[in-house]
């Protein structure tokens, strides 16, 4: 214990000693720097003063000579015996007049009567008391609201002296103009204030007659105002002078704040210093004395020394394997790891290893809405969340991209297993996300692999989680996918899609169907959806299913919907042509959400209306909610100029997603399409027959015209006529078929009879125009859902 305090005093005493000396100077420099700066100022200030002072003499020197002149032209019209009264008949200049010996005034302007009476009665109370000189200056003093100053000279006959003067020629000025004149303004732009006074010795007091501040100026230097030659003060002693001051005093506090901050700075500096030094030194001591312990065994010193190495190479894989935001293993810190795993299978040190990838949805408009710093703190927070509930497992959690984790378990029992953890972060990101005030709830797509065979590469196993990925990405329920082998096909397929489907469009491959849409009252066709078909030259027929999501990943949506628009618009001008003229029906197109970010679209429809000459009520437009909810704002403006063409629209697949009633409020719908879930096949369930009825009742209230999606049975049909549903489609009236078999069925008029349910098989080979559809009844076929996606 006493040791410890005298190894403690002995390592503070320096700092002390330091910081009193550091101090101790300190403030004996800053003291003279003080005194140094306020002499330096006091000299600055008392030539400015002085200057400005000088600036004032030739205007009293101006009305002393004025006064001068005016004596001695009343002087040389003076005979020695002549007295004052000869002077009265005599006109004296401006702001002058003539006051006889008693100080009365003999005579003056009438404009300047008052003034010259005023000035007077001042001379003869300045000289009750004693005698002024011949030639003397009195004030300034206050007539009415001026100040004025006066200077008298004898008017002397030839051959008089002037103590035998018998009047004065007396010349004054406003004091204000002598100021102005002065400039004494400037000195307040020059940091100064400053105040033009009298000084009264006898009494002790000045009488401050200009100033810039409200109160007498304190701690000032002032300089005399000379009195012109000849001239004497009327008071004896009393004399002006300018007095100026720095608007911040003689030393400026902020230079003293600043030079006090610096002192303090160097003596914390210093003392830490010294400090340090002290402690540097103790340390260096103390490990002098390790080394010579350490000499005493060789392998001790090259065990020390390879810990520093490996401690510094520690810090440095650190820093190269880890991400700087989450700070969890990047990705070569993860392949690395998965390289030495699948090392440990193959030497069947580990039984299997399982690769999950995790992609965060709606990352990137988080980003747009909200900010980068939003999604780097988003991802901050998912790989907290994951580091708690992977923390159990053996493994690596890493960040893999931008909006992407990655997770190696070392050791997992099956790919079931695997599946489960993938569950369980999907399971942390349930919870809402705090972000910039913000409550976001995040959901993920996640692929799994795993691996028991240590003959595959890392690259290897990392593809087949991708591939997981990609494939749970275009699944429309299950958003956790384990790889399996013909994955691997069906991505290489995609490739070769992707590639086919961009000269699709050139070779006129693609295609159009159409769905009738019937009245539920009648059954009679009143329009139709229409639905895109790829006729691949090697897959055959593709649903819009197979290729629609490939197109709009690969930036082809907008050019195939022009295109589909370009043939509806074609297709329905051509029918119009042909039907007859009271004929009414309309055709319906899918827009997806690239569509609606496509600028020039509605001029693009609007040229194609024109060009055709077609009405607007014969083209709707189909829109998810999923593509609305991305970019409401924009979406809005482009449903707006549709709808102000006269082009009504559909909210499709009501019933399925959102549902949001908000929607059927903010976009200016038409229609509601209801979707499957609610349009059951037997009609007898009775959650989804009231739900359904709750549906078409919302609607007509909303005055929205109501369409049944997916009608397979007459009991679907009949219920929802019931209902009060207007218009309805699906299979139960008719499979989608060609353009010419839709007109025939708008030309002919005639109700669609009940159908035993069918499939069709498009023959790719013939011509599409001449293609044949064969019809094979089967007894129960279950469909999926035959509109363009979104």
């Amino acid at each position: 214990m006493t040791r410890s305090i005298r190894r403690l005093s002995v390592g503070w005493l320096p700092t002390a000693v330091v910081l009193a000396v550091v101090l101790i100077c300190g403030s004996r420099l800053i003291f003279l720097s003080v005194q140094h700066h306020a002499a330096v100022a006091r000299e600055t200030a008392t030539a400015r003063a002085a200057t400005f002072a000088r600036k004032i003499e030739p205007q009293l020197q101006r009305l002393a000579n004025l006064a001068a002149r005016q004596a001695a032209l009343a002087g040389q019209g003076l005979s020695a015996t002549e007295g004052s009264a000869a002077i009265a008949s005599m006109t004296p200049a401006a702001n002058t007049f003539w006051m006889s010996s008693e100080d009365k005034v003999l005579r003056s302007r009438a404009s300047e009567a008052a003034t010259a009476s005023g000035l007077a009665s001042e001379w003869e109370s300045a000289e009750s008391a004693r005698p002024a000189p011949a030639r003397a200056v009195l004030g300034p003093l206050r007539l009415g609201s001026q100040w004025l100053l006066a200077i008298r000279a004898p008017v002397l006959p030839p051959g008089v002296a002037a103590a035998q003067a018998r009047a004065w020629s007396v010349s004054y000025g406003d004091l204000d103009e002598l100021v102005a004149e002065s400039h004494l303004a400037r000195l307040v732009d020059m940091g100064y204030d400053f105040e033009l006074s009298q000084i009264e010795p006898r009494s002790a007091r000045s009488r401050i007659f200009v100033s810039s501040r409200t109160e007498p100026l304190a701690d000032a230097v002032g300089s005399r105002v000379r009195l012109p030659t000849g001239q004497a003060a009327a008071i004896p002693g009393s004399y002006l002078q300018v007095a100026i001051r720095p608007r911040d005093g003689w030393y400026p506090p902020t230079r003293l704040a600043s030079e006090i901050g610096l002192l303090v700075f160097l003596a914390w500096l210093l003392g830490f210093g010294t400090h340090d030094l002290g402690h540097a030194l103790q340390r260096s001591g103390a490990a002098l004395a390790a080394s010579r312990r350490r000499l005493h065994s060789i392998h001790q010193q090259l065990a020390a020394e390879m810990q520093k190495r490996l401690s510094l190479q520690e810090t440095f894989d650190h820093a190269r394997f880890h991400d700087a935001f989450t700070g969890l293993p990047n990705r070569r810190y993860f392949m690395d790891q998965l390289d030495r795993a699948l090392r440990d299978v193959r030497t069947k040190r580990r039984q299997r290893v399982a690769v999950i990838l995790v992609d965060l949805a709606r990352f990137k408009l988080i980003n747009d809405m909200l900010g980068h710093t939003a999604g780097d703190e988003l991802m901050v927070q998912a790989a907290r969340r994951f580091e708690k509930c992977t923390a159990a497992f053996e493994g690596v959690l890493a960040r893999w991209g931008g909006d992407q984790f990655a997770l190696l378990i070392l050791d997992v029992a099956s790919p079931e297993a695997a599946l489960s953890v993938g569950g369980l972060l999907q399971q942390e990101l349930r919870a809402p996300f705090e972000l910039r005030r913000h409550r976001l709830v995040v959901a993920a797509t996640i692929g799994v692999t795993s691996a028991d065979s240590g003959q595959r590469r890392a690259e290897d196993v990392v593809r087949e989680a991708d591939i997981a990925l990609s494939v749970a990405k275009r699944h429309d329920t299950s958003k956790i996918v384990v790889f399996t082998p013909n994955m691997a096909g069906q991505a290489a397929d995609l490739v070769s899609l992707e590639a086919d489907l961009h000269v699709a469009l050139e070779k006129n491959e693609l295609r159009l169907l159409f769905q009738p849409i019937v009245d539920l009252r009648s059954y009679c066709m009143v329009g139709a959806e229409a639905l895109l078909r790829w006729r691949h030259p090697v897959e055959s027929v593709l649903g819009p299913e197979k290729f629609l999501r490939i197109a709009e990943e690969a930036g082809l949506m907008v050019s195939i919907t022009r295109w589909v628009i370009f043939r509806v618009i074609k297709l329905a001008g051509e029918w119009q042509r042909l039907l007859p003229a009271d004929a009414r029906f309309f055709i319906s197109v899918n827009l997806s959400q690239a569509a609606l970010r496509d600028p020039g679209l509605t001029e693009y429809i609007a040229s194609l209306l024109r060009e055709t000459r077609l009405p607007p009520a014969m083209l709707k437009f189909e829109l998810t909610e999923a593509a609305l909810i991305n970019n409401v704002g924009a979406a809005r403006e482009m449903l707006d100029r549709l709808h102000g063409m006269g082009i009504q629209l559909m909210l499709d697949d009501f019933g399925t997603g959102y549902s949001s009633l908000s929607y059927l409020q903010l976009f200016p719908f038409d229609f509601v399409k209801i979707d499957r879930p609610f349009v059951n096949r037997t009609g007898a369930d009775q959650a989804n027959t009231g739900m359904m009825a709750a549906m078409v009742q919302m609607a007509g209230s909303l005055r929205l015209t109501a369409i049944a999606e997916i009608i397979e049975t007459e009991a679907a049909a009949k219920a929802l006529q019931e209902m009060g549903c207007d218009l309805g489609q699906g299979y139960y009236f008719s499979e989608p078929i060609e353009a010419a078999f839709a007109l025939q069925r708008l030309r002919s008029r005639e109700p669609f009879e009940p159908q035993a349910m069918v499939e069709t098989i498009e023959v790719p080979a013939l011509d599409v125009d001449d293609s044949p559809t064969i019809m094979i009844p089967v007894d129960s076929v279950s469909y999926p859902d035959e509109e363009t996606p979104e």
